[in-house]
């Protein structure tokens, strides 16, 4: 009997032993494959919080639209990139973390034996919509960047930097493949990933052809044929109320909480406060936005200005409102209120609509977004226009509407600068040791230069200045 009972467990043990364990190397908290449904939710949040962010490490915007200036640490405000390498952080956040997530997440998907055609094409449009988003905030901050050859990865550690205006014209190629795709099938297992939409294609397609109209309006003073055929189509189909907005919908609990929270209040800095450029367009019309964008008014309701770049007492300034401490305020990449500007830009241009009714509309849309009223008509007459050339104080329509698209774009640094290089208003001022206006552009970060000098030198016809523009800021 011992004998047996002795065999037995010898026969357990060699299975034992040729049994597959390889199961226990694995490490649950780190798979090996990543779900596209992941992917695109990382890039998603990643593409909200690098726009959203006034970390001064990441993105200075908010400063170089002179709707805040620093009280304290004031290089930024006097446009330094180099020292804290923001222009090399740049690269990083839209390349490896958002990029190269949306990449993966297309090749995941096309590999789906599973996915019908209808359904795949649907997706991967959804990702298309993402992608050229983000590169054409890469060209408006810089001009020629990597494109053709940008997430060759390993294979191609120098990418050759392509000419800007090439690749707006391939963004519009691409999002017309995006906007007919859309629609065609479900979003099926990627509706999960998807926190702006929930997978809604019709959205998409909406947010889309929005992008379209403000991509052509940006092209409109280079190629006006071009951008009134791609911006006219696009009108068709625009975010057309509050609802169809893309917004991102932070949490009340780090790390997802919206970047404004954990800058402002989490890290107890006390450096930021309103520039006396915004400062002094607010209060020249009473804007009853004032006293929700910031803090710490005079008495008589007014923002106390600190002079751009020149430093100061924060606590006595006008400092980001309470709205912009929340947690959970959501973030943001186009909205109804930018479209309703952005149609009023086109009907300015000529391409169809009420360019006056579209843009007191605007105006309206933001001050109900930010205080919950409608704005009254005292103060839409002082910043209203009646037709194309007629406008208060002799303004263009260009002046009246970039001024008032610049103040609702508080809260949006990138498009506030961009507001200002494509329409040169309002005016800005002299920051006090840069001694200059804003620049309009960032040049290449140090590490460019050092790994892929070759390419980085070739780029804007050999010219890396901040005093440079972009191809589609000619005014």
């Amino acid at each position: 009997m011992k004998k047996i009972l002795i065999s037995i467990l010898s026969l357990i043990l060699i299975w034992g032993c040729t049994k597959d364990i390889t199961s226990v190397n694995k490490n649950p908290k780190a798979p090996e494959v990543v779900l596209a449904n992941s992917l695109f939710s990382n890039a998603q949040k990643e593409l909200f919080d690098y726009m959203a962010s006034p970390n001064v490490n990441v993105n200075t915007f908010r400063l170089w639209s002179q709707h805040w200036t620093q009280t304290t640490y004031v290089d930024e405000s006097n446009y330094e990139l180099l020292e804290r390498n923001i222009n090399g952080e740049v690269f990083d956040r839209l390349y490896a973390r958002i990029l190269r997530d949306l990449a993966e997440a297309r090749v995941i998907m096309d590999a789906d034996e599973f996915l019908s055609d209808a359904d795949k094409a649907n997706q991967l449009a959804m990702i298309t919509v993402l992608e050229v988003y983000s590169y054409h905030v890469l060209v408006d901050i810089f001009g020629d960047v990597p494109y053709s050859e940008a997430l060759d990865g390993n294979n191609n550690v120098t990418p050759v930097f392509d000419d800007a205006a090439g690749i707006y014209k391939d963004l519009f190629t691409k999002l017309d493949g995006a906007i007919t795709a859309l629609g065609a099938g479900s979003a099926g297992n990627l509706a999960d990933g998807d926190f702006i939409y929930g997978g809604d294609a019709a959205s998409w397609q909406t947010f889309a052809s929005s992008l379209k109209l403000k991509l052509a309006l940006r092209m409109a003073d280079i190629d006006p044929a071009m951008a009134q055929s791609a911006g006219s189509a696009a009108l068709a189909n625009v975010i057309s109320r509050d609802g169809q907005s893309a917004r991102f919908s932070y949490q009340n609990s780090t790390p997802n909480t919206n970047p404004l929270w954990e800058d402002l209040v989490q890290s107890g800095r006390t450096d930021f406060v309103v520039a006396n450029t915004l400062a002094d367009v607010m209060n020249s019309s009473e804007d009853p936005r004032r006293g929700v964008y910031f803090r710490e008014l005079d008495s008589l309701g007014a923002l106390i200005g600190l002079a751009h770049g020149a430093g100061g007492s924060y606590y006595t300034h006008s400092q980001p409102g309470d709205a912009l401490e929340n947690k959970t305020l959501p973030g943001v990449l186009m909205d109804y209120t930018e479209v309703l500007f952005l149609q009023s830009e086109a009907a300015a241009r000529g391409w169809g609509g009420d360019a006056s009714a579209l843009y007191q509309a605007a105006v309206n849309q933001s001050v109900t977004d930010w205080t919950g009223t409608a704005a009254t008509a005292a103060f839409l007459n002082k910043v209203h226009y009646d037709s194309l050339m007629a406008a208060p104080n002799n303004k263009t329509w260009k002046e009246v509407i970039a001024t008032q698209k610049w103040v609702a774009l508080y809260n949006r640094g990138f498009e506030a600068w961009s507001t200002w290089r494509l329409y040169d208003a309002p005016t800005m001022n002299v920051s006090a040791e840069a001694g200059t206006t804003p620049p309009t552009r960032y040049n290449y970060s140090v590490d460019e230069y050092s790994i892929n000098g070759t390419s980085v030198s070739a780029a804007n016809s050999g010219s890396d200045l901040v005093t440079d523009k972009v191809f589609w800021d000619v005014n």
